[in-house]
């Protein structure tokens, strides 16, 4: 069945934010992104898959998938794939997923050990980079401070290459009220920052702990600092002006791991 008219304009109108916002609803490129949110539990309402794919071997099992879990199929032409997609070399397929919404209570009960937490990070693929680096070390969940990027835009959805599948986020928390509320719950608060005296390497392993990030230009604020238990630092050793703040969460959570007896 080939995708309507209403449908192509409904799909292209969810690449703003005012849309994905009360649609409650975002979408996904490519076959691999399809197939990591076939096996997680976001709903996947609609397909749209060109036509020379549907009868193609190599991706039989994946429409497969999604006829099983009666997902809505249409055919699409490379034009109007084109018209939706937010990328130059589309891949395919675009789904159109329901969003989830999580609050920090919830991920409490859940007994969480090690959480990332953002402060500011307004660019996408750095905020994709640190979704998809916590997934990479088994991080239990994200939160995300008000004044960070939009976790279901469309370059922090392709950036997470998936992960945004597998980490409950939660978005727009007030970072105070998130942080005190983490402490009363026997969090360990360690907070980065370039100007700090302390040495990533002194950074202790903790029974249940939470990593705060700031964005390369403003870094943390004091609001952060004020309830952090630890502010450390990676040290520099070249000439490079800043640390890509994913490249940072990698070489703290990597520490951290290295750090379990």
């Amino acid at each position: 069945m080939r995708l309507s008219r209403s449908e192509l304009k409904y799909l292209r109108s969810l690449s703003q934010k005012k849309f994905r916002d009360e649609e409650k609803k975002f979408l996904v490129e490519g076959w691999r992104a399809v197939k990591d949110a076939l096996n997680s539990a976001f709903k996947i309402e609609l397909a749209a898959v060109l036509s020379k794919y549907v009868e193609s071997p190599d991706y039989r099992a994946i429409l497969q998938q999604l006829q099983d879990r009666r997902v809505t199929l249409k055919e699409i032409n490379e034009i109007e794939l084109r018209q939706i997609s937010d990328t130059v070399h589309a891949q395919g397929i675009i789904a159109l997923v329901h969003q989830k919404k999580y609050d920090p209570s919830q991920l409490i009960k859940g007994r969480p050990r090690v959480l990332v937490v953002t402060d500011g990070i307004a660019d996408p693929g750095n905020l994709g980079s640190i979704l998809r680096t916590a997934d990479w070390f088994g991080v239990d969940a994200a939160l995300l401070g008000k004044g960070s990027v939009e976790l279901y835009n469309e370059k922090v959805v392709r950036s997470t290459a998936g992960s945004i599948f597998h980490l409950p986020v939660v978005e727009d928390v007030d970072l105070g009220e998130s942080l005190e509320m983490l402490k009363k719950n026997g969090f360990f608060i360690a907070a980065t920052a370039s100007e700090s005296k302390t040495d990533y390497a002194f950074l202790e392993r903790k029974p249940k702990m939470a990593i705060v990030l700031g964005s390369e230009a403003r870094g943390i604020g004091k609001q952060a600092k004020d309830i952090a238990d630890i502010i450390i630092k990676i040290p520099r050793f070249g000439k490079a002006e800043s640390l890509n703040v994913g490249v940072a969460c990698g070489i703290i959570l990597a520490h951290l791991r290295n750090s379990e007896p």
